[in-house]
């Protein structure tokens, strides 16, 4: 490979598009560390601010400590892709080299990460909790949602509806989808914003079954990166906006090739279920 760049200079333009190849993980707590030495199904620690209670002064002052809430979660995946490296694809830049190379194995982890999440968000949109959306009046069930959020005292920032194909089908027609003004970026996130809807920015995910609106502390996305590899040519661990991966890039005598390997571990987990309420659809009477 080009000598001109460095694989910590390769880990860090993947963690900068990974960040910006996720939906459904933009839009909940996350948490990464890198060099992380355990493995898959390991339990993590993901620790988070605990809400505070402020007491009526009446003459003497209570001190409460400051407490962080931790989270276990299990890293139950462990997303890599793996590359074999020609000739050429060894002599280009870093530039080069993370668009054609870097950024389809990041794509792959991003939609691995991605489907993750949103199988647990999946689980709670088929469980016998979920709210029935009917096709005919989509918004009835939304807006209700949206009342009962400021009953549980859900902060009104950071909230959220992501959507699968069919119940997006189900808001082609509404005209009370207001749609976000454009921002200039061009994040997945940004993409896959069509709108709002009583206070929920709605995101469109391939990857739902239902839907699901929720604040972005319900749930928890934890990325380890794996330690570096210390037998292979170039190694990086890093982290960067809530994410971990680790690059390596080295010859593999099983292919006769250099490869390129980007790989991480994951897991997600429910930190709050009264900041979510998931949806189904109703399904057609034949």
């Amino acid at each position: 490979m080009n000598n001109a760049f460095q694989i910590d200079e390769v880990a860090s333009a993947a963690l900068g598009l990974l960040s910006r190849q996720t939906v459904l993980g933009a839009t909940v707590y996350r948490d990464a560390e890198a060099e992380f030495i355990g493995g898959r199904g390991s339990v993590v620690g993901v620790r988070l601010p605990k809400q505070r209670t402020a007491k009526d002064y009446t003459g003497t002052t209570e001190f409460v400590d400051v407490e962080e809430g931790i989270a276990h979660v299990k890293l139950t995946d462990e997303p890599t892709d793996a590359a074999k490296l020609g000739t050429r694809d060894m002599t280009l830049d870093i530039r080069n080299f993370g668009a054609q190379v870097l950024m389809p194995q990041l794509d792959s982890v991003a939609r691995y990460i991605e489907k993750n999440l949103a199988a647990l968000m999946n689980a709670q949109a088929d469980s016998a909790d979920a709210v029935i959306i009917d096709p005919a009046n989509p918004l009835k069930a939304i807006a209700a949602a949206a009342a009962e959020f400021v009953r549980r005292e859900v902060e009104p920032g950071d909230r959220f509806l992501a959507v699968g194909p069919d119940v997006y089908g189900a808001l082609l027609d509404v005209e009370q989808l207001q749609r976000v003004d454009a921002s200039g970026d061009d994040s997945m996130l940004e993409r896959a914003e069509i709108g709002t809807l009583f206070g929920f920015r709605v995101i469109v995910s391939p990857y739902l079954t239902g839907a699901i609106a929720y604040h972005r502390t319900a749930f928890a996305l934890a990325n380890r990166a794996p330690y570096v590899n210390e037998g292979a040519g170039k190694s990086s661990s890093q982290t960067f906006n809530g994410y971990a991966i680790r690059a390596t890039i080295d010859y593999s005598a099983d292919v006769k090739s250099d490869v390129s390997i980007v790989d991480s571990l994951c897991g997600s987990v429910i930190l709050d279920a009264t900041r979510m309420i998931p949806f189904n659809l109703k399904k057609s009477q034949k």
